[in-house]
């Protein structure tokens, strides 16, 4: 492997392992100011990069994955916890009702309480 080469691919795996960390942080901090403005800040991208950066890896958005990722764990909270929708809703991240059941309703074809248990 010639010196390129080499450049390239830890170039590739330090993307990665960016990726995968902001990933975590997304995990971590669901309830918090996720935007793709506070995000990029946070690790020293920008928001162009950042989008790219999901765009590559994930094959989708910034605002998808987020979107996608709350919602995931909003049906956890709800359907399989038997958590209430309010707690829910702020455990990931949104403030408002109706754009927390018009997104669960967007993903899931049912409002959340449709999986109350």
């Amino acid at each position: 492997m010639d010196g390129h080469n080499k450049i390239q691919e830890t170039s590739k795996l330090f993307e990665k392992s960016r990726h995968e960390r902001i990933k975590e942080y997304i995990t971590d901090k669901l309830s918090t100011d996720l935007r793709a403005a506070v995000v990029s800040q946070k690790f020293e991208l920008s928001v162009s990069s950042l989008q790219h950066l999901f765009k590559k890896n994930q094959g989708q958005s910034y605002h998808h994955y987020l979107e996608e990722t709350r919602m995931k764990k909003a049906f956890e909270l709800i359907a399989l916890k038997g958590k209430r929708i309010k707690e829910a809703m702020y455990v990931t991240g949104y403030k408002r009702r109706s754009t927390f059941n018009r997104a669960f309703k967007r993903k899931y074809n049912h409002p959340p309480g449709y999986f109350l248990k």
